[in-house]
């Protein structure tokens, strides 16, 4: 790994630096603007088309890039500069949403327009996402990686699940051009706070380099040699399935007369950030809980708690009590969040971690659009608790094989 003299400064001290703390408010306003616009791109999609299958289709198309973008994104963060893909990416997203934005202004009411948009910013979302978990390790040392990933999963949710969504319902609310306008502008000041992160952050020099196929193959390689990895890699696609699945048709079961909830936009955006309450949470009692149940514990819990998040709708049927069920699970994808981080950062050198992220993320995160697709699918044929039912069994179904998350094993991998 090759870091600026200011880097290596950063990575000795005890505290996590000036620097990351820069980042992070960066990697918050993008977070505020991600959950922003996704939520209102979701309400707008309802408020265009009454078929769960078309509104599902915004949800996919957001998501498709994963399966489409993720591996040569990897491969691309560990060859360049990982603060400047970021900058690219949340400037590619910032005009986009200006475009939209004048779309809307002109009253061009098409879904099709919107799964572009939906489909444009995730493809920029891959590439940031996979280029800022793997910048974090350049900037603070390994000991620091638990307490760091803690911060930036406490600030995400706050802003990603909790401002933002309320933000986009109450926003949808005002009209579609100030919402997209909105999101366009927090985008944009992101990028003028990355701009203060000062130091180049590229994995490995020029000469060192190899195809870009070949880097690829490389980083997929090593997350199938790992078996605490390529167990945790699956069994997040089993879940990120079954949650994307539910999501994409949530809003039909929330929003509107006729609906279970009978929610408004802006209940819809509230109910939606109780979720960010359990994250911050969650986020908060990582440290304490991590000393208790271990690595292993802590993302184990979070299966269960999705589970009882997708599930509680198939038998209640009041606001709160669902609520109160998305706390739960905000709890959960928390301790999950952390800990996987942290342990794929412990177990991957640095000059793969971008690869060793894509190559998860393809998988993983591969995994919602074809959830989403098959919750639309599925609305359409029977009753959206019955899509709720069905997806928490699957969600369940990850339980099986946590074994190899042991502390013993993941210790062994990562002295290898």
């Amino acid at each position: 790994m090759v870091q600026t003299p200011a880097a290596r400064t950063t990575a000795a001290s005890p505290a996590l630096g000036g620097r990351y703390w820069v980042l992070l408010t960066g990697s918050t306003l993008s977070s505020l603007a991600d959950g922003s616009f996704k939520v209102a791109l979701l309400l707008v999609a309802k408020a265009t088309t009454g078929s769960p299958a078309l509104i599902a289709g915004v949800s996919f198309a957001a998501t498709l890039p994963w399966l489409l973008a993720s591996l040569p994104a990897g491969a691309i963060a560990d060859r360049g500069d990982r603060r400047r893909i970021m900058l690219a990416a949340n400037i590619a997203r910032g005009v986009l949403l200006a475009v939209f934005g004048v779309l809307c202004v002109l009253r061009v009411d098409s879904i099709l327009a919107l799964y572009l948009v939906a489909f444009g910013a995730g493809v920029a979302e891959v590439f940031y996402d996979t280029s800022a978990q793997a910048i974090v390790p350049m900037i603070v040392e390994r000991p620091l990686l638990p307490r760091a990933n803690a911060a930036q999963q406490v600030a995400d949710q706050a802003a990603n699940q909790f401002a933002g969504p309320a933000l986009g319902g109450i926003l949808i609310g005002i009209g579609a051009a100030v919402s997209s306008f909105t999101s366009s502008g927090l985008w944009l000041l992101a990028v003028a706070g990355l701009l203060l992160v000062r130091g180049t952050y590229r994995a490995a020099p020029q000469a060192a380099r190899s195809t870009l196929r070949a880097d690829v193959a490389a980083g997929v390689r090593f997350l199938l040699r790992s078996r605490v990895l390529r167990s945790i890699t699956l069994r997040v696609g089993m879940t990120n399935f079954a949650g994307s699945a539910v999501t994409a048709v949530f809003v039909v079961y929330a929003v509107g007369r006729g609906s279970v909830l009978g929610l408004s936009p802006a209940g819809y955006g509230l109910l939606l950030t109780v979720s960010a309450v359990g994250s911050i949470l969650g986020g908060l009692l990582v440290a304490p809980l991590r000393k208790w149940i271990g690595d292993r514990g802590l993302m184990t819990a979070n299966i269960i708690t999705q589970a009882l998040q997708i599930g509680v709708p198939v038998i209640a049927h009041d606001a709160v009590v669902v609520g109160a069920a998305f706390v739960i699970g905000g709890i959960g994808v928390a301790l999950w969040n952390v800990s996987v981080v942290t342990v794929r950062q412990r177990l991957t050198p640095p000059a793969l971690l971008g690869r060793v992220v894509s190559a998860y993320r393809l998988v993983s995160w591969g995994a919602m659009p074809v959830g989403a697709l098959a919750g639309g699918l599925l609305a359409e044929v029977m009753p959206i608790w019955g899509v709720f039912a069905l997806m928490a069994a699957v969600t369940l179904g990850a339980l099986f094989g946590t074994s190899s998350w042991s502390a013993a094993r993941i210790a062994s991998e990562e002295s290898e």
